[in-house]
């Protein structure tokens, strides 16, 4: 079954065309998870269809409950990872994004917990997918959020039980004899081999000697490529002589006898393989673990899943003759793809190939047993890696600016794992190090939703390179500031204060020199671009000193003498936000426009709508507030399309601050127009509160931010008054940042008036209904009721046009587009009537 990335609902696709029978399992399921049941564990045997079974189960249920499920993949972690990689695992599956400092336990926390209008406890799903090899962590995890988030369910799959007190057990066996049928028709359908009724018999033979286990069918199925049924059959025969399975019962429930099962069934496919074709599965073992994906569902995005052709070709091939040529190895990928294999993902444009974690590890003995083969493979792999962030660190101010983000968002799972491998191969700290302090340079963090991962890679990287001789202390010093920055924009001030410190220190000798950097940033220490350019972001972000202007500008100097474009660019963005946030209109001004016009002159798309907002806050300071609206949109929209999360969330702050300005030269502030301003500011305020929590962004530690939005309230709030810009306020935070509708009030494509009226919104507003007449009402209760129009007229012994206008008229003052939505207007004390005249209503007659 294929699952991806959690986004949005964090819903996995739903079930492929071969998810088959389980009727009764997927029942029992179904009423533990209505019931009070909070661990529920579907246990079977390594492929048996525990996923597919669990993702079917969650589709049904959030399709008739709504409740958000949420959908963890441990497959990913090695084995026995203790509670701290599963809760980081668990944490970056159920958070979309995160840019606080908060820990990862808080952020789970404040994700699963839901409630209702009136404080009521709501169900939440999480889907532990693959808990077997860690077990220990995962068991500890679940009990602890189990324990902290009342509302929550978790359903798990394993090989074993989780072991806590309460869990529900559900056994998943094998399929029925027909079902297995009817997989292995499907399966052999998809190597273009139709299962005709002759050829039924034997194809029900091998189902029964692989004990109806659907991943040895789908194996089997998949040899229809190499062998016809009878020599599939004949190499099952259960004897001495069925080299390839090696098992006479099936799997059992021992977790030894169901890791021999999958072993063995891999090692049929691999050995019906040519020489390449088991060297380059061995060497992509070397690669990230990726998951099956679920194609035919058209509407979702490939997941950032895999290595592009590009990547294996680099780390897999060789000049050997008997070894792997470049341009074999796109024939070996689709021939180990046809034997289930490789897993294969599509793009509009790219095809990226990845191994299932159980034929990685396969794959990755085998590679072992070649001796010093494996920690060649790993070599070129983190080699290749590093090469590509060193790169893109300076090449991204251009216009492979995308391509260069999009490549390290799909690459994120291989560059951990090139991470990871330099932090356990001595010697190779500072290529983990010089990756982690890449990928933050290129903004990466930014762009994938998360501060926290890539600031902990740059942390253990750092560490472990102070234990090389020698030391890469310039490469230190960038990762320090680099650090110093990201935490910085998480508001944990105190940690960027020492990393800056720590910067100083190891560039400045001199202790008396060192002690009046902080006092003097006007004057020029001589510090690397990279330490000028964190010192400059802490003077703007977190003392809003307008001395950070000139800091910037020296770090900007500085890199463009390096060389390096992309931090110059950086410098000159913050010393352009800087500017329009504290420096004069002048300075503002022809800061911004002229880095709008560098970012423009570059291609960069992401850095020009950046760009652009500063453009836009500059215009709101100091120019013309109305530019400022235009720009801003086109910022924001341009942001969402890029799911830059961390610039839409500024630009729809921005909005704000522009209507407050408008506000501010407005000769009449009482005026229809001035009021609707002040009220979309309260709506905007509210719902971007929301949207800060659900990204943990603690604007008060960002202060020039904190201090505009502080204006607009005020703004605002002057024009309103204190009730109404609190009703106003309660509306946006009752959006729903998760479906974009905080971005779209903001982008003016959301009327609160048109949302659904069992929206938060409408359902908290006072009820319309007393703005009908005594006619309207009646009519309206017999709607509610489901009387139809005609049968309205014959009751009330009014005409049929009669009871049309009124019904007109009921849904234009309801604000409401049906007469379906009627009845959840209707007044608590008029329900019992809508009850009543609902057994009154006429039943229509067929005629004969």
């Amino acid at each position: 079954m294929s699952v991806r990335r959690s986004s949005g609902s964090g819903l996995p696709p739903a079930a492929t065309s071969d998810f088959v029978g389980r009727e009764r399992e997927l029942e029992k399921i179904g009423m533990l998870l209505l019931g009070a049941s909070r661990l529920i564990t579907l246990i079977g045997a390594g492929g048996i269809g525990k996923t597919r079974l669990a993702t079917e189960v969650v589709h049904r249920f959030h399709k008739a409950r709504r409740a958000p499920v949420h959908w963890v993949r441990l497959a990913v972690l090695s084995r026995d990872a203790d509670v701290a990689a599963v809760e980081e695992q668990v944490a970056r599956s159920l958070i979309a994004a995160d840019f606080s400092g908060r820990s990862a336990w808080e952020a789970m926390l404040d994700t699963l917990q839901r409630r209702d209008a009136v404080g009521r406890t709501l169900q939440t799903i999480l889907v532990m997918d693959n808990c077997e090899h860690v077990l220990d962590g995962a068991g500890r995890v679940i009990a602890d959020l189990l324990d902290a988030a009342p509302g929550l369910t978790v359903l798990a799959t394993s090989r074993e039980a989780i072991g806590w007190i309460d869990e529900q057990l559900v056994p998943v066996p094998a399929l029925s004899t027909e079902q297995a049928l009817t997989l292995f028709r499907g399966r052999a359908e998809l190597t273009g081999h139709t299962i005709a009724d002759d050829d039924a018999e034997m194809a029900a033979a091998i189902c029964r000697h692989v004990h109806n286990h659907p991943l040895y069918i789908r194996l089997a199925a998949a040899r229809l490529l190499r062998q016809p049924l009878a020599m599939i059959l004949r190499d099952l025969t259960g004897e001495a002589s069925d080299r390839r399975l090696r098992w006479s019962h099936g799997p059992r429930v021992g977790a030894d006898q169901r890791h021999q099962g999958i072993r063995d069934v891999i090692a049929w496919s691999y050995d019906l393989c040519q020489h390449k074709e088991r060297l380059l599965l061995e060497r992509l073992s070397v690669f990230a673990a990726g998951y099956d994906v679920d194609h035919e569902d058209a509407a979702l995005p490939c997941p950032d899943v895999g290595a592009d052709l590009e990547a294996i070709e680099a780390v897999c091939a060789d000049d050997d003759p008997d070894g792997l040529a470049r341009a074999d190895i796109e024939d070996l990928l689709e021939r180990l793809a046809d034997q289930s294999l490789v897993s294969v993902h599509l793009t509009a444009t790219t095809v990226r190939y990845s191994l299932l974690e159980s034929v990685r590890v396969f794959a990755q003995q085998r590679l072992r047993e070649r001796g010093a083969e494996f920690d060649r493979s790993a070599r070129r792999h983190r080699r290749y890696y590093h090469d590509k962030v060193v790169a893109a660190r300076v090449e991204w101010f251009g216009p492979a600016e995308q391509d260069l983000l999009d490549w390290a968002r799909a690459a994120w799972d291989n560059l951990r794992c090139a991470i990871e491998g330099s932090l356990d191969t001595p010697g190779e700290a500072a290529a983990g190090l010089e990756i982690a302090v890449g990928l933050i340079a290129l903004r990466s963090p930014f762009f994938t939703g998360s501060l926290r991962e890539p600031r902990q890679w740059a942390e253990r990287t750092l560490a472990a390179s102070r234990r090389l001789d020698p030391q890469p202390v310039q490469l230190q010093i960038s990762a320090m500031a680099l650090i110093g920055w990201i935490s910085m924009c998480q508001g944990v001030h105190d940690d960027a204060a020492r990393m800056l410190d720590e910067c100083v220190a190891t560039c400045v000798p001199d202790p008396a020199t060192r002690s009046e950097w902080r006092e003097h940033p006007e004057r020029d220490f001589d510090l690397p671009a990279i330490v000028e350019f964190a010192r400059g972001s802490e003077l703007m972000l977190v003392r809003r000193d307008v001395r950070a202007i000139p800091v910037l500008a020296r770090a900007r100097t500085r890199f463009t003498v390096q060389g390096d474009r992309g931090g110059a660019a950086m410098s000159e963005l913050f010393e352009a936000l800087a500017a329009a946030f504290l420096g004069t209109a002048t300075q503002a001004l022809e800061t911004a426009r002229q880095h709008l016009r560098s970012a423009e002159q570059s291609g960069a798309r992401w850095a020009t709508s950046w760009a652009e907002l500063a453009w836009a806050i500059a215009l709101t300071k100091h120019g013309d507030p109305n530019e400022a609206l235009a720009v801003g949109r086109t910022t924001l929209t341009d942001q969402l399309a890029m799911r830059d999360q961390w610039g839409a969330m500024w630009a729809i702050h921005l909005r704000a601050w522009s209507l407050a300005r408008l506000i501010t030269d407005a000769a009449d502030n009482r005026s229809d127009v001035v009021t609707g301003w002040a009220r979309e500011i309260a709506r905007l305020v509210g719902g971007a509160a929301r949207l800060r929590h659900k990204l943990g962004v603690d604007i008060g530690n960002l202060r020039p931010f904190a201090t505009e939005t502080d204006a607009a309230v005020a703004a605002a709030r002057d024009v309103l008054g204190a009730s109404a810009f609190t009703v106003a306020e309660r509306e946006g935070t009752l959006l729903r940042p998760e479906l974009g509708e905080v971005a779209r009030l903001a982008l003016g494509s959301l009327s609160l008036d048109r949302l659904p009226v069992d929206h938060p919104v409408r359902r908290e507003r006072p009820s319309r209904w007393q703005e009908l007449s005594t006619a309207e009402q009646e009519v309206g209760v017999l709607a509610a009721a489901g009387w139809t129009n005609t049968a309205i007229a014959a009751r009330r012994g009014s005409s049929f046009k009669t009871v049309d206008a009124q019904m007109a008229s009921i849904l234009h003052k309801l604000m409401i587009g049906s007469r379906d939505d009627i009845r959840a207007l209707v007044p608590a004390d008029r329900r019992s009537q809508v009850i009543e005249e609902a057994a009154r209503k006429p039943q229509r007659t067929r005629r004969s």
